[in-house]
């Protein structure tokens, strides 16, 4: 009898292993989550192997759809153009949990502590706070510019919103020209600071890595505005004039098909890597005193600017007419030379190069020909293509350890 217990203890042991291989397993710290705009669906992809290891579907609308990732990097937390946030589980490949938190919402944000979410809603204007946990609406807060005297209230739509590592949370409103800061640590989520007439139309929002200095964009002002998120004092203008189209400067205006935002903007070594409004260029800052550096020329407008692990390189996507050589171009940005150093045909509609996190490889999606590319970044040689439904936004998960993102 012991005789055979052993034989079918081995024989059991065995078998275990062949078995544990039948399901892929893997971690969480290096995915790659692209959005399928189209689709109404994410692709999740290994950022290590370049495997992709599966979809999560029925998301809603995701035609400007935004992510951002628990603390530990389990969960997406994504928002649907129709005020949708979805739960999505990146071990199960599903959806754990869903609500509306707005009829059309615009923007997403976790809280330093992993504990609540922040959505930012153009219907109604406001943000709304939920339980990261359940999904459950813990707050919402109307965004309202004026009360008349019969009791109805002028709200504003809202952009953003960001963290910081006071566990802060601020965004900005649009029709209210404003930006607003939400303490998260105390009860019942406060408003502890407005700032009024920072400009015309704030639209984006951009926060320094290291959690300290905020910049809004404003759509109808020449300048934007810069808070101190250790101060929250006031927000100072800094002229941008710049980065508007030429007049007079010789440089060639083009059709703005993208307007670019500030999250796409790169800060590498004290500088900061800006797209130009309707010219084909980068526009290099100096963030001590935001003087210009330098214009670097490139293929078409830019869109994104995303800095390479170790600062070294600049990547930027460009936008043109359909069909030109601009759309497929991405140009790489010598840090060190502020030049161009290198120029690849990613294909057609080649848009949002994100790294893996120590920055060997590059993923770009590459809408125009429904599928992903991945690019290694010593060699800038093709590594891999993915079929994927008009890809538009691709999400590390690393960024679950980063501000604003």
């Amino acid at each position: 009898m012991k005789q055979l217990l052993s034989a079918f203890f081995i024989l059991l042991l065995a078998a275990s292993p062949s078995q544990a291989t039948d399901k892929k397993v893997y971690g969480t710290a290096s995915l790659m989550v692209v959005v399928e705009r189209e689709k109404g669906s994410v692709a999740v992809f290994d950022s290590i192997e370049h495997e992709l290891l599966g979809r999560v579907e029925g998301l809603g609308n995701l035609r400007h759809a935004t992510m951002v990732f628990s603390r530990d990097a389990r969960y997406a937390f994504v928002i649907a153009r129709d005020g949708v946030v979805s739960k999505v589980d990146l071990l199960g490949m599903e959806v754990e949990a869903r609500a509306k938190a707005a009829e059309n919402s615009i923007g997403i944000a976790i809280s330093r502590d992993n504990k609540y979410i922040m959505v930012c809603n153009y219907e109604p204007g406001g943000v709304t706070i939920l339980d990261s946990g359940t999904l459950k609406i813990v707050k919402e807060i109307p965004a309202v510019m004026k009360e008349f005297p019969d009791g109805t209230k002028l709200r504003s739509r809202t952009v953003g919103p960001l963290d910081t590592p006071d566990n802060l949370m601020i965004f900005g409103l649009m029709e209210g020209n404003a930006v607003w800061v939400v303490d998260m640590k105390q009860e019942g989520f406060p408003v502890i600071k407005k700032f009024e007439e920072v400009g015309d139309t704030p639209y984006d929002q951009f926060i320094t890595p290291d959690g300290r200095y905020y910049l809004v964009g404003l759509l109808n002002s020449d300048w934007m505005g810069l808070l101190d998120t250790w101060k929250l004092d006031a927000v100072k203008k800094i002229d941008v004039r710049e980065r508007r189209p030429a007049i007079k400067t010789g440089n060639e205006k083009v059709s703005v098909y993208h307007i670019p935002h500030l999250e796409s903007w790169g800060v590498a070594n004290g500088l900061a890597f800006v797209p130009a409004f309707g010219e084909k260029r980068i526009i290099v800052y100096d963030m001590d005193n935001w003087s210009v550096v330098k214009s670097i020329p490139v293929a078409g407008t830019p869109l994104f600017v995303v800095v390479r692990p170790g600062g070294r390189e600049v990547w930027v996507d460009n936008v043109g007419a359909p069909g030109s050589a601009e759309e497929r171009t991405v140009d790489v940005i010598s840090v060190e030379t502020l030049s161009v150093k290198k120029s690849i045909d990613a294909g057609k509609g080649a848009l949002d190069p994100q790294f893996t996190p120590k920055g060997e490889a590059v993923y770009i999606s590459v809408r125009e020909e429904d599928k992903v590319a991945v690019y290694d970044t010593d060699t800038y040689k093709l590594l891999k293509e993915f079929p994927a439904h008009k890809p538009s936004g691709i999400f590390s998960s690393d960024r679950a350890s980063k501000f604003g993102l």
